[in-house]
């Protein structure tokens, strides 16, 4: 088709590989560097580790490639003994009702420091940031926010769509009010 005067074309580019580092690195930085530090695992494990012990199997003669294993930092992720970032993230998360939401996030960073104090690629900086090194370089996290934005929102966003809903029946399923300033676990 032809493109007239006032169309343009247009495509984007997402960087699967691109770690996010910035002065101030928020939860949702946090959230991409961890998807790509899982990236580069797999990337290790499906490229080079794999290639090598194929050819180590077949007998081809071959000059050992050295790399970082990352799988040591998405431990400090996902780990379950200890637990990992996010499942004492997830542990601030239900107790943000009873404390608040400013010192969730305090006691989010002491509980990080107390399991991880002398892990290898973490490290405590200041009285709101904590540090990772990840297979791309060290990248320092402030607190700020991250047990709030990890609350899971869903529910209260599907109770809103059904109460605004042009059926009466589904307004019906959720007649009180909803707050969408309350950050109490829903």
């Amino acid at each position: 088709r032809n493109i007239g005067e006032d169309e343009h074309l247009s495509f984007g580019v997402l960087d699967i590989y691109g770690f996010e580092i910035f002065d101030n690195n928020l939860f949702e930085q946090f959230c991409i560097n961890y998807v790509n530090e899982k990236l580069q695992q797999i990337f290790i494990e499906l490229t080079i580790r794999a290639e090598q012990e194929e050819y180590q199997q077949e007998g081809i003669q071959w000059q050992p490639i050295p790399f970082f294993d990352n799988k040591v930092v998405c431990q400090l992720f996902e780990g379950k003994k200890p637990p990992g970032i996010f499942s004492i993230l997830d542990d601030s998360v239900k107790a943000m009702a009873r404390m608040g939401g400013d010192k969730a996030d305090e006691k989010f960073l002491q509980q990080l420091g107390t399991v991880h104090k002398n892990h290898q690629h973490y490290s405590t900086y200041g009285r709101n940031t904590f540090t990772i090194l990840h297979y791309a370089g060290n990248v320092t996290y402030s607190v700020q926010g991250f047990v709030a934005s990890n609350k899971d929102m869903l529910s209260q966003d599907l109770r809103m769509m059904f109460k605004r809903s042009q059926n009466e029946f589904v307004q019906s399923l959720y007649p009180e009010d909803i707050d969408l300033d309350d950050r109490r676990q829903p």
